[in-house]
């Protein structure tokens, strides 16, 4: 498709936005060519776009440019990401395609405001029965709370066996009743409509934790997928993962292809995938606390020792503690990465290396040790937000099992564990460096 960019026709008038996204996605996910015919066609989209908007600002009382305006939001983001991907969207094209995406989610928010004084609109409500949704005092699942609450977002805390629900889903409870429950229709529109995503602007895996950033409105929904789409959302996780990660492992790029496969891996590496990259930095290596017989007696102790100690083949295992910061979003993209580069991320009960490894895995550490702590964007005015999450009390106390290779990773792992700080950007957690002693002792599994 690159071989087309060079042509007259798309630099013309009668180019379709649409056709022009497609192009753009193919370029992204193929190659790198064409990037300065591609930049003179997104300004030309710009300006017909920009067109069309004034020309339905007239007749936006009608029906037929909702789903008119969301088609030239899709394709704005489309043709926005493969830019941004090929690094080739400038500040200015930025701020040009946004403003334009800004001024039809405003629309669609007016028409949204109509629509809710209609008869009809109960029947494209969710109707779902609190108590049989959100569980009870008895259950001991925690319950999502809102960190930051603002007029068109506001950023979420999912604890761990809560699905979001924008796509297909499984057992957990779902998020969007959290979210209904807590925001009424006026308040958050968004939350209400499933064909609406429930406002939720990305996904987190249900045996995660962490924090998730939802619209409430159209714009503020669409403010947040720019960002994502561009590469401005700050979307950072601290894990654990077996073996002791090489220190100069930092990037990973290598291509996701998702496939719903119940049970079994969902997604993998291969070329037939979309583009994906995952940076990490590695905080500490380790391997797991011995537990003596003055905490339990008799056999059970040394079982326990044998439980926490040793893989089959007898040897210690070890493991790694990084803070991880995608830039894209493929379904366990973080999961999916790390078991290709193999350290796989600890209890993981789709990407272990091996079954024994995920059983050995759950006797001390309850669930994937997956944690998104840390959010950073801008709201729809372009102030600068962030929202953080410390490590749970669930994870905090699988990570006491540890112990430390040197004094660098102790000091690392407590920063976590005692939550004497709060936790940082993770451009600004430094790589760990091994002493001299350290980097010479047999490497562990």
């Amino acid at each position: 498709c690159a071989s087309y960019l060079g042509r007259p026709c798309l630099s013309s008038q009668h180019v379709a936005t649409r056709s022009l996204a497609n192009i753009a996605w193919g370029l992204g996910n193929w190659s790198a060519g064409g990037k300065a015919s591609l930049h003179a066609a997104a300004e030309q989209a710009v300006a017909e776009t920009s067109e069309d908007i004034r020309c339905q600002t007239a007749t936006a009382s009608s029906v037929a440019p909702f789903a008119s305006l969301a088609d030239v939001i899709t394709n704005l983001n489309a043709i926005a990401w493969a830019l941004n991907f090929m690094g080739f969207l400038t500040d200015e094209l930025d701020r040009a395609m946004y403003s334009l995406v800004a001024t039809a989610a405003e629309m669609r928010d007016r028409l949204m405001k109509h629509d809710l004084t209609a008869p009809l609109l109960a029947r494209r409500l969710v109707s779902r029965p609190e108590a049989s949704i959100i569980p009870g005092p008895l259950v001991s699942t925690p319950t999502p709370r809102i960190v930051v609450d603002l007029p068109e977002m506001c950023v979420v805390h999912k604890p761990p066996d809560w699905e979001v629900d924008c796509a297909d889903v499984g057992s957990g409870f779902l998020l969007s009743t959290y979210l209904q429950c807590r925001f009424s229709l006026s308040e958050a529109p968004l939350v209400h409509f499933e064909e609406h995503q429930f406002g939720m602007v990305h996904r987190l895996d249900r045996v995660s934790s962490g924090l998730l950033l939802v619209g409430k409105t159209f714009v503020g929904f669409n403010c947040a997928k720019w960002q994502l789409n561009t590469g401005q959302l700050q979307r950072e996780y601290v894990v654990l993962v077996h073996g002791w990660v090489p220190l100069d492992l930092r990037f990973i790029d290598a291509k996701v292809l998702h496939i719903h496969a119940q049970g079994g891996k969902e997604s993998s590496v291969t070329e037939q995938g979309k583009p994906s990259q995952t940076r990490l930095t590695t905080l500490g290596h380790y391997t797991l606390q011995r537990h003596s017989s003055s905490r339990v007696g008799g056999d059970e102790a040394e079982e326990r020792a044998e439980e926490f100690q040793d893989d089959e083949h007898g040897e210690v295992e070890s493991f790694s503690l990084v803070v991880i910061q995608i830039c894209t979003g493929r379904r366990h993209q973080i999961r999916t990465h790390l078991a290709h580069v193999g350290y796989p991320t600890v209890t993981d009960g789709k990407y272990a290396t091996t079954r024994a490894q995920f059983v050995r895995d759950k006797r001390w550490c309850p669930r994937n040790f997956l944690h998104r702590y840390r959010l950073g964007f801008c709201d729809s005015r372009s102030v600068a937000h962030e929202a953080v999450a410390p490590l749970p009390d669930d994870l905090a106390s699988a990570a006491t099992q540890l112990r430390p290779r040197e004094s660098a990773s102790g000091c690392a792992l407590a920063e976590w564990l005692l939550g004497q700080m709060q936790p940082r950007p993770w451009a600004t957690y430094r790589p760990l460096a091994l002493a001299p002693s350290a980097e010479g002792l047999p490497a562990s599994r």
